[in-house]
């Protein structure tokens, strides 16, 4: 059972007996010093006498102040050490209660993940989502939230999941099958679909890409044919009539790669000016 302190408090009023004396001294002070001085060399000795003695009457004003606040505060400070006490001793005993309670809430909110968890796994099939891909709601631990209530948040979240995913499936299809029209590799496309960038911005990225490397191949081409005018082939060389250098080399390679890695393949010799052809055998082969 609660005992409450039964504390006897009697404050008394501070009074200043001599109280229209001590203004009324003051006041007089005030008067004869409060006027506006003129500090010069010659009266500063009798000024500075002036100041020593109104700061020895601001001093006892004070000093009398502390004295009696002190004695007023005595039983205050022996009463609030007295209660500090008290309250420690129950502290201690509440702490513990603290450290169990958290304990009993921990657990309880474990098991409540876990029948969460259990909710997860068996509605995910019927959404067409995967469970890890459900982030658990805080709100759905609190005890107060019903079975009904984080069903829908379940069932709200996944919907929601399977949104995002269907979207992102098509998204990547579009991007994919776009630029494998364009004949560019679309791995880096891709990537930036699953990073959340818009799928009409990147097509339009790519007929840029592409409008590039085209108007730097005809700039190739342009200059290739240019070159050729002072070029003469001697067997697998070709030679620069102008000055004697051998420009390049005939090299026959038969290469075996999927049709994306010879999209890179092309891209690579068209940006390095590669020149290259099909060989009517390999095709021949091919159709074989």
């Amino acid at each position: 059972m609660i005992i409450e302190p039964a504390v006897d408090v009697h404050p008394s009023p501070i009074t200043i007996k001599n109280l229209d004396q001590v203004q009324q001294a003051v006041s007089a002070i005030v008067a004869k010093y409060g006027q506006d001085f003129i500090v010069t060399a010659d009266n500063i000795k009798d000024t500075k006498a002036m100041r020593a003695s109104l700061n020895k009457v601001s001093k006892a004003v004070d000093e009398k102040r502390l004295a009696v606040k002190r004695q007023y505060a005595e039983p205050v400070k022996i009463f609030d050490k007295q209660m500090g006490a008290f309250k420690d001793q129950i502290d201690g005993v509440i702490s513990p209660l603290d450290v169990k309670i958290k304990e009993v809430i921990a657990q309880e909110r474990a098991a409540k993940q876990e029948r969460v968890e259990g909710l997860i796994a068996e509605m995910a099939p019927n959404y067409g989502v995967s469970a890890d891909a459900i982030e658990i709601e805080p709100s759905w631990l609190n005890k107060s939230a019903t079975k009904k209530q984080i069903v829908d948040g379940i069932a709200g979240a996944m919907t929601v999941t399977k949104k995002a995913a269907d979207q992102l499936a098509a998204d990547t299809e579009a991007i994919t099958k776009y630029a494998e029209v364009q004949g560019v590799d679309a791995a880096g496309w891709v990537d930036q679909v699953k990073q959340g960038q818009d799928v009409d911005y990147l097509m339009k990225a790519i007929d840029n890409q592409v409008e590039r490397q085209a108007e730097k191949q005809r700039k190739l081409e342009a200059k290739a044919a240019e070159e050729r005018t002072h070029q003469q082939t001697k067997g697998n060389t070709v030679v620069d009539t102008n000055t004697g250098e051998v420009v390049s080399r005939t090299v026959v390679l038969k290469i075996m790669a999927t049709r994306s890695q010879m999209i890179l393949l092309k891209n690579f010799m068209d940006a390095n000016s590669i020149k290259y052809e099909r060989e009517k055998k390999y095709e021949n082969s091919t159709r074989n």
